[in-house]
């Protein structure tokens, strides 16, 4: 499991048609880790929470590649230069079932 994205190409001899998948090997690894992260609430700290100056940031979740370049090619606008729809569409994708568990905290 040394790669990060694994890329095959299968060839169907009888139809002669060649597919390609692409597939993230720690994927299941990612998102295990996410359901367990969301059953132990306040595992995950506040970004700065114990600093000076109080929270300035919070991870909300943790997306595989293979998922975030999946969610851009089924229409939400994660690559926006405008941040803030950027934004909206990140809390969008995260309401959806695949989207819920990238969700590191609450459900």
């Amino acid at each position: 499991m040394d790669e990060v994205i694994r890329s095959e190409f299968h060839f169907q001899n009888h139809t002669g048609e060649l597919t390609h998948k692409t597939s993230q090997p720690t994927e299941k690894i990612i998102l295990n880790r996410n359901a367990e992260l969301r059953k132990n609430g306040g595992s995950i700290m506040d970004l700065g929470s114990k600093g000076e100056g109080g929270t300035w940031g919070r991870q909300l979740a943790s997306i595989p590649i293979i998922m975030y370049e999946k969610a851009i090619r089924d229409g939400f606008d994660l690559n926006s230069r405008d941040k803030t729809h950027a934004g909206l569409e990140m809390a969008r994708f995260l309401k959806t079932p695949e989207g819920k568990t990238c969700l590191v905290q609450g459900n």
